[in-house]
């Protein structure tokens, strides 16, 4: 167990939970309604429904799966707005299988029973895992997410003990729960399945990615109009386009730091390397990260 997992399992009500999810969800797109892009796409949403009958006649599910601070909130907005479209199911699932009747759904931490779930082509996407670690420390010492706010069995919350350890020892803090959420997650993760494309988060942040999000629309069996509506609603959720971030402003607190592949270059300390190369340099080793040495 981790600092991380310490304490009583939260009780989330669907209201208490989207309540929750309010400041975030402001944060996160707050330039849409700016965006003439947001208004000249919707039409298409509507378009799309009666444009790919062979989509809602099929048995194949489509999903992404990410990791945390991996494009998750980026691809379920995608994903929501693309099932609407299609006039189909939309379901976000941390763990479990999704519901029979759902025909795109997002896997947040990857960790669906793929299985369990019939017939289906999916998209995996990760980061780097030094990366994560940097960006889920600068983001867990503000976010108002509710688990993070449970008090363990000393009366103290996950983030005011990362508030309070500094900077050095609050990385180490996540790089332990980082090892015991998704060490044996992303060894036991099938890199040759077919019906999966995995990608990198560098190469979606970077300048191929239109030619990827074209490429991840065509995996998915998308044609004609219901392509395009996927492709420019990636191009539409860009982390530039959607959120609040401010250039003048580049410390404001907000859900998408920084994209940048790498800065675990300048925050991580010798030790902390050192640690994770230890740990996890398989896993580096695995998805072709070079280690520090």
């Amino acid at each position: 167990m981790t600092d991380a997992g310490l304490g009583h399992k939260p009780k989330r009500s669907r209201l208490r939970k989207k309540i929750t999810q309010v400041p975030i969800s402001f944060r996160k797109n707050y330039g849409l309604l700016k965006n003439p892009e947001f208004w000249q796409m919707l039409p298409l949403l509507f378009i799309c429904r009666f444009s790919d009958r062979d989509f809602a006649k099929s048995r194949t599910k489509i999903f992404v799966g990410t990791h945390h601070k991996a494009m998750t909130t980026y691809f379920k907005a995608v994903l929501k707005l693309m099932a609407l479209g299609l006039g189909v199911r939309f379901e976000d699932i941390s763990k479990g299988a999704p519901r029979p009747e759902t025909r795109v759904f997002l896997s947040p931490h990857s960790r669906t029973p793929l299985a369990e779930i019939g017939p289906y082509r999916g998209i995996h996407i990760m980061r780097d895992p030094r990366d994560m670690i940097v960006s889920s420390y600068h983001y867990h010492l503000w976010t108002n997410e509710l688990w993070v706010h449970v008090p363990d069995e000393t009366g103290k919350t996950y983030q005011e003990k990362l508030q309070a350890a500094g900077k050095i020892e609050g990385l180490f803090m996540e790089i332990r729960h980082f090892i015991y959420f998704s060490r044996e997650n992303l060894e036991n993760w099938d890199l040759s399945d077919p019906d999966i494309l995995e990608l990198q988060y560098g190469d979606l942040m970077g300048p191929r990615r239109d030619e990827i999000y074209a490429e991840i629309f065509t995996f998915l069996g998308m044609t004609g109009r219901v392509h395009e509506l996927g492709v420019r609603l990636m191009r539409l959720f860009e982390a530039g386009k959607r959120s609040k971030i401010s250039a003048t402003k580049p410390n404001e607190r907000a859900h998408i730091r920084s994209g940048r592949s790498g800065q675990w270059k300048d925050e991580l300390e010798p030790e902390h390397i050192a640690y994770i190369e230890q740990e996890l340099g398989h896993i580096l080793d695995k998805f072709g990260y070079t280690r520090s040495g």
